[in-house]
């Protein structure tokens, strides 16, 4: 189904597909959003693998296409916490088309540089690190917005982290196929995840500050774990990560009503 159509061309037409599924999720009666939200990331899902379909095997069809699916999802379910307002929702529908936009281009350099060499690979890393992070604040958010005991925080962050970090531990390397060192790295980092995301639960914080801290959390461990992987893990990288890590939680336990 190319209808003569070129991969920008079918990026272009992905993204405003799915920027005008989010703006109907103001009609959809409450009752019904969890099965839309489902529905919008299979459509996600679909669009990402029509526009990106040239090249791709069966690894690349699962774990490429990740990062749109969960990132859209994240969009969506934080999209329901905004404000029932058309001014306050058009930027954001808008900003999501132009973003998904620029994450498909990202996924399909990752596409093309499991072939052959290509200069915008250390861009479309950058990007899709950026992605990822922004995937799982928002999710964090909406997670600590269901109240949820602290077990089942835990659980849950576990569960996400795991698709978002493996794909991205994926784009180092590449492979045809998916390595038991990155399903095991993958699964030690979201766990690392999923126990913050417990003890974090007592904290007595709002959602921004407790997804902002997980969200951290994840940009020091994957970040790290990317440097040690591609062989450019040195001291002063260490102490950088360490001390935006220190820096943002001590922003949290400042930001945080200890008295209630």
């Amino acid at each position: 189904m190319d209808f003569n159509l070129n991969k920008r061309h079918k990026i272009i037409i992905s993204s405003a597909l799915l920027t005008i599924g989010l703006l109907s999720t103001q009609l959809v009666n409450f009752d019904l959003r969890f099965r839309f939200l489902g529905g919008l990331a299979v459509f996600s899902y679909a669009l990402s693998l029509w526009s990106l379909w040239e090249g791709l095997n069966l690894t690349k069809a699962v774990v490429l296409l990740i990062l749109p699916t969960l990132f859209t999802v994240a969009v969506a379910s934080f999209y329901f916490l905004l404000p029932v307002r058309w001014l306050t929702r058009l930027p954001v529908a808008f900003m999501f088309g132009l973003t998904f936009y620029l994450l498909l281009l990202a996924q399909n350099v990752f596409n093309v540089a499991s072939l052959r060499t290509i200069p915008l690979y250390r861009a479309a890393s950058t990007a899709s690190f950026l992605f990822t992070l922004l995937s799982a604040f928002f999710i964090y958010v909406v997670i600590f917005a269901l109240h949820l005991s602290a077990f089942w925080n835990g659980v849950i962050v576990l569960l996400v982290s795991f698709p978002l970090i493996l794909q991205a531990l994926w784009t180092i390397a590449m492979e045809d196929k998916m390595g038991a060192a990155v399903l095991i790295q993958s699964l030690i980092l979201s766990l690392i995840l999923g126990e913050l995301a417990l003890s974090f639960s007592f904290w007595p914080s709002i959602a921004i500050i407790w997804s902002l801290s997980l969200s951290s959390a994840m940009y020091v461990l994957l970040g790290l774990t990317t440097h040690v992987l591609r062989g450019r893990i040195n001291r002063r990288v260490v102490w950088e990560y360490i001390g935006i890590g220190a820096a943002v939680l001590l922003v949290s336990f400042f930001a945080t009503s200890w008295t209630g």
